[in-house]
């Protein structure tokens, strides 16, 4: 069963590059993807917000460990493969320490979706998963 959800493209704390890149080598293992050094941030609009964590539950979850590093704790992320607008492989990653709420999504892709699908902030989109 496929469920798509709707969202909004906002600008976050500009983390996510350097999250990204901490993380790259252990995405790649994972992901089998060298991923662009960031996230795109999304606003899941209502009425898709639980819809979507009920999506993500209902899913298998690729673990991407963190990076061992002796002066920090990090955590795993849990990543899902999905489709952005109907036609970008990309997945939703959900890091086990955040700061964000259950109604903001990030993704990563190989490339710059901003500049791939000339995304801005406000853009809407839809966010597609396939759900057993």
């Amino acid at each position: 069963m496929k469920v798509s959800i709707k969202a909004k493209v906002f600008s976050g704390l500009g983390e996510g590059e350097f999250f990204v890149n901490l993380y790259t080598k252990n995405i790649r293992k994972a992901l089998n993807i060298v991923p662009y050094p960031g996230t795109l941030n999304l606003r899941v609009e209502e009425p898709y917000v639980n819809p979507l964590a009920e999506a993500l539950s209902r899913l298998t979850p690729i673990v991407i460990e963190p990076p061992q590093l002796s002066n920090a704790r990090l955590g795993r992320v849990l990543a899902y493969p999905a489709v952005l607008n109907f036609e970008v492989n990309v997945f939703i990653v959900r890091p086990e320490i955040t700061i964000y709420r259950k109604d903001v999504v990030e993704v990563i892709s190989e490339q710059r979706l901003r500049d791939l699908l000339g995304l801005e902030d406000g853009s809407e989109v839809t966010l597609s998963l396939e759900v057993p």
